[in-house]
């Protein structure tokens, strides 16, 4: 999991271990911060359909972040579904959102990070805990303890509402697959009596668990499990909709051709938020795909000017 050579390099901060797994997120901080000048935090979860995913998937922008935006950027794992469920990693996001102000994070980073001004991010599934950690939607059934107040949310091409029928309906196969994936490829991988893992790579098989989740529309199932929850609880824009939660400004980026996840769930993120007066800076992109952000010809310009409004 070593960053390449010309990436640049993280401090590793072990922010939780829980049944002996350790959880880890990586630090990037601008070669300028200092004590005196102490630079904001844009804290980034990681996609990859909460079932697997690494906080060293960070996208070239996001990479160039510190020295070209003076930002503290902040890259955290998460323990991974189905052997983990949605409240268990909700408690890790709490997790790691409390650890940026422990005299660890301080002395690790030499007192050069302002954890007063946080900004919650995340691509993905990753864009869903962003959402669900900056507004509280799901905490409490849970049985978590919202995290403390950020100042802004980013959300790319994010998950927002597993009530969608597109997680239900089977897709054999997935549009992006060109064949079905059998059940003996991802099997140990959805045993949920296998080894918890707090990361996966892209390299793994356990890379096809989310494509055989939309294959045989059972992504509610490995996600919530017999957690009894109901999953509207987990949904965005029904829940911005009853007034309830508090709403920090927010940032989407999606495209209007993605086809892992609907991007209609973040346009009825959009419509939610502006039937409460909350203020969200919606990007839809003509016909760009899932995962767009990740090649280097997009700087993100638009996100960052948001971030800096907000910080």
């Amino acid at each position: 999991m070593a960053p390449s050579s010309a990436s640049p390099v993280p401090i590793e901060l072990v922010y939780k271990e829980v049944d002996g797994v350790q959880i880890a997120m990586d630090v990037y901080i601008p070669e300028n911060a200092t004590k005196e000048v102490p630079v904001p935090v844009l804290v980034w979860w990681h996609g990859g359909g909460l079932v697997t995913g690494t906080r060293r998937g960070l996208s070239p922008h996001m990479l160039h972040m510190p020295a070209k935006y003076n930002l503290c950027i902040v890259s955290v794992d998460y323990r991974l579904a189905p052997q983990i469920h949605l409240p268990e990693i909700l408690s890790d996001c709490k997790s790691a959102l409390d650890f940026l102000n422990t005299e660890t994070f301080a002395k690790a980073t030499r007192d050069c990070v302002d954890t007063s001004r946080v900004v919650v991010s995340g691509s993905s599934a990753g864009g869903w805990l962003a959402l669900l950690a900056g507004t509280g939607i799901g905490y409490e059934a849970s049985g978590v303890e919202r995290p403390k107040e950020i100042k802004g949310i980013v959300a790319l091409y994010p998950i927002t509402d597993i009530l969608d029928p597109f997680w239900s309906t089977k897709q054999r196969p997935v549009v992006f697959m060109d064949r079905i994936i059998e059940e003996s490829e991802v099997a140990v991988f959805m045993d949920t009596n296998s080894t918890t893992l707090s990361w996966s790579t892209a390299e793994s098989n356990r890379g096809f668990v989310y494509r055989y989740c939309l294959q045989e529309g059972i992504f509610e199932q490995v996600v919530l499990g017999g957690t009894g929850i109901d999953p509207g609880a987990y949904s965005i824009a029904q829940n911005v909709r009853t007034g309830k939660f508090s709403m920090p400004p927010t940032y989407i980026a999606v495209g209007n051709g993605d086809t892992r996840v609907p991007y209609r769930q973040s346009l009825d993120v959009a419509k939610a938020f502006k039937s409460v007066a909350a203020y969200i800076d919606y990007n839809e992109l003509d016909g760009l795909d899932h995962l767009f952000d990740t090649e280097d010809k997009y700087d993100m310009e638009d996100l960052y000017r948001f971030i800096k409004s907000v910080l």
